[in-house]
């Protein structure tokens, strides 16, 4: 007995001293020194990250300070080297490849004999603080037009917020019982979000916009007998949005898992119809492959207040969810489709890369005022495949010239879809 009580007193006297020593040989930062901004401001870059507070060298905290630069629209590249300094002092230095962020986009694409041209201008840098002031100009016929500021980092590293002001007018088509009709779609709207970042992988936006719809009858649906002529109505939109987002970026290579969840729900101005209420969720994920693969899918479905109108929010359409499916071909009240594709780059330089790409879409929905069942009916399903290839510039920010070509496995439906960006 005596033994043990004297091998206990002996580790309560040595635990502190070796405790001690444990902390003694901890490696410390000393420094931590962040090289190649020229636009972005250094002060921005130290109030987002965490290596800049840490006394203890953590490789973790470090590799996610990475992520999180790497994420940043104005960087390209990034990552840390440690060096040694004297006994257990540790100097740290980030090192960052900035990415050229003013982007001016046009495309030229043609719906019912009609060329649309649409062009736009995006600073994604601005102030060197990462806020956003992007510029369009749309002409199908018509004038649309819009402007939206983001800054979600304008009140330190966790509160941010966006305004933006847009002018819509097209034809689109709409889908009664009968048949369908073309009218001249108008919307006005002025929107307001305020974030908040839980931690740099979650984040939460929640705010609402004033909008004015109108729609005017133009063409077609002559045997329809009770087409409205025209409607105007004023509307609030009021939204909640959940983004978690863990993707790490190697240039145009990514990894990882990103889901977006949305409620709204839409008010009319003077309270002459109840609430219409939607939700959508989209998941996407991301595989890098051996040195040049890319493995991406993504997963949507989004349900609203079921009314039997022609004007439900949900559409099927090429530059949405279906490649080759055609424009705004279906409106629904709720909608399920996912997309897979395998990008590879068969050229890659220090400044550009090529990439092919094969696809798989599918999609269905439900019709306005119908069941859920109407997902699993056949005549409601789209499944497209296809080929396509990327033409992207790796040190500019999301500049990637998409071209994809998709045929229907189960329909006859086919076309060239072109945009700027992946397509997820």
């Amino acid at each position: 007995m005596t033994i043990l009580k004297n091998l206990l007193l002996s580790i309560i006297i040595l635990l502190p001293l070796f405790s001690a020593g444990q902390e003694q040989k901890s490696r410390e930062i000393l420094s931590l020194e962040i090289k190649g901004l020229k636009k972005t401001k250094l002060s921005f870059i130290e109030d987002i990250i965490l290596g800049d507070t840490l006394k203890k060298l953590d490789s973790s905290a470090l590799n996610a300070d990475i992520q999180r630069i790497i994420n940043l629209p104005s960087i390209a590249h990034a990552y840390f080297q440690v060096f040694h300094s004297y006994e257990n002092k540790y100097r740290v230095y980030y090192y960052l490849e900035e990415a050229f962020t003013l982007i001016p986009g046009v495309n030229l694409w043609s719906r019912s004999n009609q060329i649309w041209v649409w062009g736009q201008l995006s600073e994604y840098n601005l102030l060197g603080r990462n806020m956003l002031l992007d510029v369009f100009y749309q002409n199908n016929g018509k004038h649309s037009y819009g402007l939206n500021f983001s800054a979600p980092y304008l009140f330190g590293s966790k509160w941010g917020t966006s305004l933006s002001f847009k002018d819509l007018s097209s034809d689109e088509p709409v889908y009664f019982k009968e048949g369908s009709a073309v009218y001249e779609y108008k919307n006005r709207s002025l929107e307001g979000i305020v974030f908040y970042e839980l931690d740099f992988k979650n984040i939460i936006r929640t705010g609402g916009s004033f909008f004015r719809e109108e729609y005017n009858y133009v063409s077609g649906g002559e045997n329809i007998l009770y087409k409205p002529q025209f409607l105007l109505i004023n509307k609030w939109l009021l939204k909640l949005n959940y983004e978690h987002y863990d993707i790490l970026y190697y240039y145009h290579y990514l990894s990882g898992i990103r889901n977006n969840f949305n409620f709204q729900t839409v008010l009319t101005a003077d309270g002459s119809n109840p609430a219409f209420y939607i939700f959508w969720d989209d998941i996407r994920y991301y595989k890098r492959i051996s040195n040049k693969g890319n493995f991406a899918a993504r997963f949507q479905i989004g349900l609203s207040t079921n009314n039997d109108s022609p004007f439900s929010p949900f559409v099927i359409d090429n530059h949405s969810n279906v490649r080759g499916v055609g424009d705004r071909i279906e409106r629904g009240t709720g909608v399920i489709f996912a997309n897979a594709e395998y990008r590879h780059s068969f050229y890659e330089n220090s400044w550009a890369a090529i990439q092919g790409v094969g696809f798989v879409d599918a999609s269905s929905w439900r019709s306005p005022g119908g069941e859920l069942s109407d997902f699993t009916k056949s005549e409601l399903i789209y499944v497209h495949s296809g080929i396509g290839a990327r033409f992207i510039l790796k040190k500019v920010f999301n500049a990637v010239l998409r071209i994809d070509y998709g045929r229907g496995l189960n329909n006859s439906r086919h076309g060239l879809v072109l945009g700027l960006g992946q397509y997820f």
